[in-house]
């Protein structure tokens, strides 16, 4: 039996044939749901007064004009929030902030300025990015234990369509407005099954 040596090229375009694809890094759930598996810049700019438009580049595609979207962020990564806009800070809030709507229209339920800013993320100036032409933006890593729903809005109260969901989910596993299935998941995982 004769062995025959191989170039390191070949065996590197072997290992890369045989590697499983890599995971994409924006996944669309649906109309206006995407989960982004890794950290990414938004660039937020305004549909005049009636919404937030989203753009993003993922490494592999980029997103433009996306309105309002619910975005699932995944904890341990880092997310910027961009405005490239004049007017309308964005803000974030807890899942305090009275919403109404499904899928991917929400409508803020209120222009309570009281109810807005008690429903407000703290500190207040890591969670508000004010219009262009400053440099503000939110930075945020959220952490395992911050799993869960928040939302983001224009801090003009009367802005109340300028609203959209964010989810974040802390290993993999989505935590949902009343999601009993998320929980089960959660479950299974922590007692080792599948």
């Amino acid at each position: 039996m004769s062995v025959r040596p191989v170039a390191l090229g070949a065996l590197l375009a072997l290992a890369a044939a045989l590697a499983p694809p890599a995971r994409a890094e924006t996944i669309v759930h649906g109309p206006g749901r995407y989960e982004l598996t890794t950290g990414t810049t938004f660039n937020v700019d305004n549909d005049s007064s009636t919404g937030y438009l989203f753009g993003w580049n993922d490494g592999g595609s980029l997103f433009a004009g996306v309105r309002n979207p619910t975005l699932i962020l995944h904890a341990g990564r880092t997310y910027v929030f961009r405005r490239v806009s004049a007017k309308h800070p964005l803000i974030m809030a807890g899942a305090t902030l009275p919403v109404a709507g499904a899928g991917d229209v929400w409508t803020r339920a209120t222009a309570d300025t009281t109810v807005i800013a008690a429903a407000r993320l703290r500190p207040l100036a890591d969670f508000t990015a004010d219009p262009a032409p400053t440099t503000d933006a939110i930075v945020w890593t959220p952490l395992p234990a911050d799993a869960g729903l928040y939302w983001y809005t224009c801090d003009v109260p009367a802005h109340v369509t300028m609203t959209g969901r964010l989810e974040v989910v802390a290993d993999g596993v989505a935590v949902t407005h009343r999601s009993w299935g998320a929980v089960k998941a959660l479950y299974r995982e922590a007692a080792g099954r599948r």
